[in-house]
């Protein structure tokens, strides 16, 4: 295994809950940053841009069917309505091979990342002063 790899999982199997979100939701958002770099490529290549747009729709499904739709009330319905947001434009992106859609899909992951990382950081400032 390359160290970068190792590195990856090691992140991975220490992570909080909290800090794995974070991590789909970078992972999303590269996949859906070398997809839009691919189908402005000229020559596109189809075959890696639905590579990516697939992945980014598997992070995506991912995310929206671990919602605890419960205990989460009208946040996980609000992200599941993200989440379907999201996926749709994905697909449409893949079927048409065009980025129209793609941005929209950024700024949402985006924010929604950014969130979970500001969450991560107060909630562990928290439990430093709590601990």
């Amino acid at each position: 295994m390359n160290p970068y790899a190792a590195y990856q999982t090691q992140a991975a199997q220490t992570a909080s809950p909290a800090q794995l979100v974070v991590m789909l939701y970078n992972g999303a958002l590269a996949e859906v940053s070398r997809a839009t770099r691919g189908l402005e490529a000229s020559p596109v290549d189809i075959e890696d841009v639905n590579d990516c747009l697939g992945r980014a729709q598997a992070i995506v499904t991912h995310l929206a069917v671990t919602l605890d739709m419960e205990r989460g009330g009208a946040v996980a319905a609000n992200l599941a309505s993200l989440y379907d947001f999201c996926r749709d434009r994905l697909v449409a992106a893949n079927v048409a091979k065009s980025a129209d859609g793609l941005e929209a899909v950024t700024s949402v992951l985006t924010d929604l990342r950014d969130a979970w990382e500001q969450g991560c950081v107060n909630g562990q400032a928290a439990a430093a002063v709590a601990g």
